[in-house]
């Protein structure tokens, strides 16, 4: 992996080289639709696990025939985004190095072109569209640090980013137990979901649950700790084909780190809220604040600068949908739209010219949407870079 691609270096080197040679490598023409078959299928395969995962993290059921057909019809939206991005991430770096009197910029090879296609997103239902526009923006953010620790404008510790994953969640859960009194709650996909705020009657508990407190803590520290545990068996067990026995058989401690974090967190904010609950005599949204940030320390357990920011920006987010309901923010200008298709562009620049700072998240995504075919067109601008210099 190389360091960074300067606009300089860049310039120089590629600026008039044939677009075979940095975008499309794979082929000489320009109109090669074979590669939008492999993107169309490595889309379908990533998504398909994506939409898995989080119909899972929700909990939905499928009851009738409606649920599967709507889970059916967003899966093979995404599935398009997906495709439509790379292929017009290709098709666009041609056609703007045409447009430029077939020369290369450094930013219409990848920015410009993977900012306007960010208008796919559109074709995501609005219920889902929110849930992606603020994991890119998160990833912007994460990338804007990762570049000022790199040029020593700050350093990121582990220390830091429990404190600001502490200060997101106090107020995240804060904000979400808000607005546990609205039929329609911001989308948001976290870790957990907090109970509404329960209003006491007489001879009841004050807590926010049913049955013994001791049971209801218990259960989540459990829950969160199996699917911790679990999502890191999968991890091991993919990538290495090993077999259930061998993958539990070779668990250590440093595999329990996500198990422990996940059970810890939910465990001690339930046990804070309950005694919160029980020492007043009444439950209260306040009650997320101290829980939240005291349960923050879990993090120590599995610390992640982008489930940090994650924290943080979540909270943001469902303050921003209170501002536009109070009509403080005009619904005249499409702002996530804006803010999603300029991440886009910005996170697709960084992977190619800045992949030190890039969200590993990034890396991912590309290679298996476009099914290896994009990295590709990466791995070729690094070769043409090296043979010029060396």
């Amino acid at each position: 992996m190389m360091a960074e691609i300067s606009k300089h270096l860049f310039d120089s080197i590629c600026r008039d080289l044939h677009c075979s040679q940095i975008v499309h490598p794979w082929t000489k023409s320009c109109f090669d639709v074979w590669p939008i078959l492999q993107f169309f299928i490595g889309s379908a395969k990533f998504y398909l696990v994506v939409h898995l995962v989080q119909n899972l993290l929700k909990g939905k059921k499928f009851k009738t025939r409606e649920d599967v057909r709507r889970a059916l019809e967003y899966y093979l939206r995404s599935t398009l985004l997906g495709a439509l991005v790379c292929s017009t991430s290709v098709s666009g770096a041609c056609f703007f190095r045409w447009l430029l009197g077939r020369r290369f910029n450094y930013y219409t090879y990848i920015f410009i072109p993977n900012m306007l296609n960010g208008l796919f997103i559109l074709l995501e239902p609005p219920s889902r569209r929110g849930l992606v526009v603020n994991l890119f923006c998160n990833m912007v953010v994460e990338y804007w640090l990762r570049s000022l620790e790199h040029a020593g404008w700050i350093r990121i510790t582990k220390l830091k980013m429990t404190l600001l994953f502490m200060l997101g969640s106090s107020l995240l859960f804060y904000l979400m137990r808000l607005e546990g009194e609205k039929t329609k709650r911001t989308p948001l996909l976290w870790l957990y979901t907090p109970e509404k705020v329960k209003h006491k009657e007489p001879g009841e508990t004050p807590c926010p649950h049913s049955g013994p407190c001791s049971k209801y803590i218990l259960k989540g520290t459990a829950t969160y700790f199996s699917a911790g545990l679990a999502f890191t068996v999968v991890n091991l067990l993919r990538p290495l084909l090993k077999s259930p026995l061998t993958t539990l058989s070779s668990l250590s401690g440093k595999h329990l780190k996500l198990a422990m974090f996940l059970g810890s967190y939910i465990g001690i904010y339930r046990l804070i809220i309950c005694w919160l609950c029980h020492k007043r005599g009444s439950d209260s949204a306040a009650h997320a604040l101290p829980a939240g940030a005291i349960a923050g320390l879990s993090f120590l357990f599995k610390p992640s600068l982008g489930v940090a920011i994650a924290a943080l920006s979540g909270a943001f987010k469902i303050f921003s949908t209170t501002l536009y309901e109070k009509k403080m923010i005009t619904e005249k200008v499409d702002l996530p739209l804006m803010l999603y298709c300029l991440s886009q562009g910005t996170l697709f620049h960084a992977r190619c010219m800045h992949p030190r700072a890039c969200p590993s998240y990034v890396f991912n995504l590309i290679k298996s949407v476009s099914n290896g075919y994009v990295d590709l067109t990466y791995a070729s601008i690094e070769e043409a870079i090296k043979r010029r210099v060396m």
